[in-house]
């Protein structure tokens, strides 16, 4: 029994010890910040606003632009379309057969400096606003040459096909 009464006080100390050594409030290295999430989201946003204005104006190459270079689209009923000059031409397609009116909600943004993950749901529509298209997606965005760009863009649709 005399054991046991101290056994107890041990594993409090040992568990408070653990604890305190997990501290998140720990300094950064030097020359380091912490990731700042309201920064990327406010680019992400950005990124899916020139998305859907240069759809709008007919801009294919713009449209792209928010796409690294090595990404892949994913899209409803079709095979993957890899790196930036294959998409331009995808949404050149797309704004040609009357899609220029794209409506993108972020409905979730998470990650790190390394990889930020956005799901969302979209509208597709022609410039009148006939509906073409509704759905979900997920987006994968990674860092290239300091900006975030779309790394992998997977989209399905809600509607039947």
């Amino acid at each position: 029994m005399n054991k046991a009464r101290l056994l107890i006080p041990c594993v409090i100390i040992a568990v408070t010890f653990l604890i305190s050594c997990n501290n998140t409030d720990k300094p950064q290295p030097a020359g380091t910040s912490p990731f700042d999430m309201a920064a990327a989201r406010k680019e992400v946003d950005a990124a899916n606003k020139q998305l859907s204005t240069s759809l709008a104006n007919g801009d294919s190459a713009t449209a792209a632009d928010v796409y690294a270079a090595d990404a892949e689209f994913m899209g409803p009923n079709a095979p993957a379309v890899k790196d930036r000059k294959n998409i331009a031409a995808q949404f050149g397609g797309m704004i040609h057969s009357g899609a220029t009116k794209l409506d993108v909600v972020t409905v979730d943004l998470w990650g790190g400096e390394e990889l930020l993950g956005e799901e969302g749901t979209y509208t597709l529509a022609t410039k009148d606003g006939h509906q073409l298209d509704k759905g979900k997606y997920i987006v994968l965005w990674k860092k290239e040459a300091g900006k975030w760009k779309v790394f992998r863009d997977c989209l399905n649709s809600d509607l039947p096909k």
